[in-house]
């Protein structure tokens, strides 16, 4: 069982491509070669952001970038590829104003112990477990990588 949040995010890449396998898998009798190359790229540009993403969400202590940081005008940054884009910039720095004021409320803090506090005892205790050091995610599926 993974002990540390390197081994974490190691075992989450890992079941993070046997799902993207089987997803693979399903479109394997309608993909053209076109298509292959595609795909071929998504894939290496998905498996980035795997590891960017588990370490952003599990193992960040104060879960610093995301919307669940404390603060209550403390927004992510967003990528560069947006920020060029003035509509889709303002559009998406609404969303995370709106959903921060959902999430927070009238509080400063939504995190209790690096984990969100809506998340559940039982998926904080299987995080932990598993070696996350954070849980910075507002909803977590049952048959997630993560647990």
């Amino acid at each position: 069982m993974p002990k540390t949040c390197k081994q974490f995010c190691k075992t989450y890449k890992q079941k993070s491509i046997k799902r993207m396998n089987y997803f693979d898998s399903l479109d394997k009798k309608t993909i053209t070669p076109a298509n292959k190359k595609k795909q071929t790229k998504r894939r290496k540009a998905a498996l980035k952001l795997i590891a960017n993403e588990c370490k952003k969400q599990y193992c960040n202590k104060t879960c610093k970038n995301t919307l669940l940081e404390a603060g209550r005008n403390k927004y992510p940054t967003l990528p560069k590829e947006i920020t060029r884009d003035k509509e889709l910039k303002a559009l998406l720095t609404k969303l995370q104003k709106q959903t921060k004021k959902e999430l927070f409320g009238d509080k400063d803090n939504v995190l209790q112990d690096g984990f969100y506090e809506k998340l559940g005892r039982v998926k904080v205790n299987k995080l932990k477990k598993n070696g996350a050091t954070s849980g910075c995610v507002q909803m977590l599926p049952d048959d997630s990588p993560a647990l």
